[in-house]
């Protein structure tokens, strides 16, 4: 146990760590011995958990987390199911999860509770405007600007009178809601529904969101309740994929649209 334990304290130091760590920097982070850290790099190097580079010396996280990741992103949506259930059941609202493929908001889940009066016409699979959803812009924020102009259309379609169709102001607002990843839409792509998301990046870089839709009459009186909750459920699926959240918890405060 003690082994696993030292084990994971390097592969801890090593995260995020793009330029290498040499054994004395990983004894320094982790806490362990220099002789102890270099016993253990070797052996996660055997495994293919670490790595070193034969130029310079620095010690990488490895091919074999890479390949630990995908198998983490395969399970998400099952992870994440039973927690759209409780959502959709808390907030009266359908829950959606949905990810970021291919220029695309693609839905992978959705729960409808039997009590939601607006039903959607949406099914695993569908898509959704990238620039005017909710889960669009919340899997578009906390990218850099070059990469959502490469990602959006030349031209953002008008869905409703209410859709943000100029880029500098869907820019300020994807920006102002870079930190907390929580987006908001108004009806910019229904009348009748609006609706907010949550970002979630995974550990390969995969860009997913949750949301919740529901009635616009509900929407304003619901926020606050609704961004608790959205952010509560975000927190529980980045903690039981082993994720981190990369950005600091939200404040209650969503970016508008």
């Amino acid at each position: 146990m003690q082994l696993i334990t030292r084990a994971a304290a390097v592969l801890r130091a090593l995260e995020g760590q793009s330029a290498g760590l040499s054994l004395g920097q990983i004894a320094k982070a982790s806490g362990l011995p220099r002789p102890t850290v270099q016993r253990i790099v070797d052996a996660l190097c055997v495994e293919g958990l670490a790595k070193v580079d034969p130029r310079g010396g620095g010690v990488f996280l490895g091919p074999m987390i890479t390949r630990l990741a995908t198998s983490v992103r395969i399970d998400l949506v099952a992870l994440a199911r039973p927690h759209l259930e409780r959502l959709a059941t808390t907030t009266q609202g359908s829950a959606a999860m949905t990810v970021l493929q291919d220029g695309q908001v693609v839905v992978i889940a959705l729960v409808t509770p039997p009590t939601q009066m607006i039903r959607l016409t949406a099914n695993i699979g569908s898509t959704w405007p990238l620039h005017s959803s909710a889960e669009g812009k919340a899997l578009l924020s906390g990218l850099p600007e070059a990469t959502i102009r490469k990602l959006l259309p030349r031209s953002l379609e008008a869905r409703t009178p209410n859709t943000i169709t100029e880029l500098p102001r869907l820019l300020k607002e994807l920006s102002a809601g870079a930190q907390s990843g929580i987006l908001l839409d108004r009806e910019g792509t229904g009348i009748g529904i609006s609706a907010i998301a949550a970002r979630i990046v995974d550990a390969s870089g995969g860009r997913y969101a949750i949301s919740v839709l529901l009635p616009t009459s509900r929407f304003d009186a619901d926020l606050p309740h609704l961004t608790a909750e959205l952010a509560a459920t975000r927190d529980l699926i980045l903690r039981e994929a082993g994720l981190s959240a990369r950005v600091p918890p939200p404040d209650g405060r969503a970016a508008h649209g």
